[in-house]
């Protein structure tokens, strides 16, 4: 199954994206938001690879995007990395980590931000690759959209872009 995720914490211009790939491919829509779920608290239960001590939407939110296919995660940027509910997320990697198993599954990445320098992607940039490092996915694409505040802001350019890495 392929999937997107909206990683935003708010309705907003991630929510227009994550819209516009899945009426387009098909993928599943999944508000990170709408999920409840614990913050990696590093308790070390999953040392050894014994899993983590949650049992909770995380848990299985990554067991299924573990099992193959396509995930395009879709995040805005804060202060140039992933907003606080997905970073939490990502995170909760740490028990895959533990495991070392590879998946079938690749990873992509679509971050949008205020800001236009490419640098400000940096950082997401590298946190999405240990992501799917410690996931055992394969690190499939990036692309970030520099000036947007809101989803009118997006270009058709940019979403052209990005059809052509997921697809």
């Amino acid at each position: 199954m392929n999937r997107v995720i909206c990683m935003s914490p708010h309705s907003g211009s991630c929510d227009y994206l994550t819209a516009r790939v899945a009426d387009k491919t098909g993928f599943v829509r999944i508000f990170l938001r709408s999920l409840g779920f614990s913050p990696c608290n590093g308790c070390g239960g999953c040392g050894g690879g014994n899993g983590c001590v949650y049992d909770d939407a995380a848990s299985r939110l990554l067991e299924d995007i573990r099992r193959g296919g396509k995930t395009l995660f879709v995040t805005p940027l804060y202060f140039c990395n992933f907003p606080a509910c997905a970073k939490a997320f990502l995170d909760r990697a740490q028990a895959y980590w533990e495991k070392r198993e590879k998946c079938p599954s690749q990873f992509y990445l679509l971050a949008v931000g205020g800001q236009g320098e490419e640098n400000n992607f940096s950082s997401a940039y590298l946190t999405f690759r240990a992501f799917c490092i410690a996931m055992g996915a394969d690190f499939a694409g990036a692309k970030y959209i520099g000036g947007v505040e809101s989803g009118k802001d997006v270009k058709e350019s940019d979403i052209s872009e990005v059809f052509g890495m997921i697809l």
